[in-house]
């Protein structure tokens, strides 16, 4: 960048640090950080003062250009956290990338961490570069416009727009090619010149992830830089739900209870594995979720032993027990609950004897919820039950996860992790003996509270007893 070009972009800067937009309408009050969350240690940046927009030239600022904005929550909801995170992140450079992930209903979505601080879930190839310390700065990078091309999928928006700022929250809005000297620039300028590492690997298979490349490129073109990992920060932030994410979860949950009972309904022997799965999936849709949190598996018999069955064909016999995983998501919030019914109304003794394992082992793992406890304390517990009823071998998988954005949220390192007040997290343990056609898996997302637990789907009925009630109630 020569001169001009500095005193161009250092005049730009100073403009763009005016009061808050008279033209955007006032935001509501950010929702409280929940306990055990820091405070943003700064006040969210205005928004740049209000420069003329293409409507003065005959087209309306609300047509909708990609990106159109923020989603599910407020622009000022994105803007908060990105500050929250800026906070605790030592000065330099962090980089998020918006890689394109395919949903079950081949709907593009974006990596969750990024659209946590952003709300950007549908925009591909975008890239989030934050510098904290001096500069503290937050800039929003898109993937190059091609009007032909973008026309097949979507109406996208030249550069600059005070529109599409003013949508996404971000006051700064550039085209990918210019990522590079960016990062670069404020690497240069930040005295201890940290280089954040705030998403990674997941793995040690595959190509190395884009954020990673870039930071070993600005670490050799920078000998005094040093990458920090600072996965953590951004992981205990996405860890602890704010009030407005469990609001979504818990609505996912209401749906998912009542799908979960029509497919208790219509599932009697005789009828396909893949009609239970189409009626739940079907009461999803009425209920409002437009997406489901994963692949619904329904297993009968020795399906049920099949974690994750995919084939749905199987004909649903007399005396069969019926497996069924399935889950709604509302406005990119997921949920995940399991429960297994008996086709014909009523367990035989050995599947209720099973059946009742599998409960005790799940309600003592529940009694041990606290904030603060570990995935290991946990796990330990319903071991023991499942253990010390002879199916220890019979229990193949891990006792649960964080839900979230991702019904698999946030990654197995947290697993090590101390779970915090306010997390999201699923409890389900199971005992599969193929052998004898009997899979059992009980599963319900609740919430961790400083003492305790909130179950988000406790309307759907686990005992024994119970099921068979509302079975026979349901089937007059």
């Amino acid at each position: 960048m020569g001169l001009r070009e500095r005193a161009l972009f250092g005049a730009s800067f100073l403009l763009l640090g005016g009061c808050r937009a008279a033209n955007v309408p006032p935001a509501s009050e950010p929702a409280k950080p929940p306990v055990g969350v820091a405070a943003p240690a700064a006040p969210v940046p205005p928004m740049p003062v209000p420069y003329p927009t293409a409507a003065l030239h005959g087209v309306p600022d609300d047509f909708p250009l990609e990106p159109t904005g923020t989603e599910p929550f407020s622009p000022e909801v994105y803007r908060e956290r990105r500050a929250r995170l800026l906070a605790r992140l030592k000065p330099g450079v962090a980089v998020v990338f918006a890689a394109r992930t395919i949903d079950e209903d081949e709907d593009k979505r974006q990596d969750a961490y990024f659209a946590y601080l952003t709300g950007l879930a549908r925009e591909d190839g975008a890239v989030l570069l934050l510098t904290p310390g001096a500069t503290e700065r937050e800039m929003l990078f898109l993937k190059p416009k091609r009007d032909e091309s973008d026309r097949w999928e979507s109406y996208r928006g030249g550069l600059p727009s005070r529109a599409i700022e003013v949508r996404t929250g971000f006051d700064e809005v550039k085209r990918l090619d210019r990522l590079p000297s960016y990062a670069l620039s404020y690497a240069r300028q930040s005295h201890e010149r940290a280089l954040s590492l705030l998403v990674g690997a997941s793995t040690l298979d595959g190509p190395e992830p884009q954020d990673l490349e870039l930071l070993h490129k600005l670490s050799a073109r920078l000998p005094s830089a040093q990458i920090v990992d600072a996965t953590g920060e951004l992981r205990a932030m996405r860890m602890a739900k704010e009030p407005r994410e469990l609001e979504k979860i818990a609505r996912a949950s209401d749906i998912t209870v009542a799908a979960h009972l029509e497919g208790w309904r219509v599932g009697k022997p005789g009828m396909r594995e893949w009609d239970v799965k189409r009626t739940i999936e079907d009461a999803f849709r009425r209920g409002g979720a437009r997406h489901f949190a994963y692949g619904s598996i329904v297993g009968s018999g020795p399906d049920g032993c099949v974690l994750h069955y995919p084939s749905d064909d199987r004909m649903i016999a007399d005396g069969d027990l019926v497996l069924v995983d399935a889950g709604a998501e509302v406005d990119h919030y997921a949920t995940d609950v399991t429960r297994t019914f008996p086709a014909n109304g009523k367990f035989t003794p050995e599947q209720r004897a099973v059946y009742d394992v599998v409960l005790r082992a799940q309600k003592a793992a529940m009694a041990a919820v606290h904030a603060g406890v570990t995935w290991r304390e946990l796990e330990a517990v319903a071991k023991k039950v499942i253990g010390e009823a002879g199916y220890y071998d019979f229990f193949i998988h891990g006792l649960g996860h964080h839900v979230g954005l991702e019904v698999h949220d946030i990654g197995g390192a947290t697993y090590l992790e101390p779970i915090p007040e306010n997390a999201v997290i699923t409890i389900e343990p199971g005992i599969y003996i193929p052998q004898k056609h009997l899979g059992i898996r009980i599963e319900d997302t609740i919430v961790v509270t400083k003492t305790g637990y909130r179950n988000l789907s406790e309307k759907l009925p686990r005992e024994a007893d119970e099921i068979e009630r509302w079975i026979a109630a349901a089937r007059k």
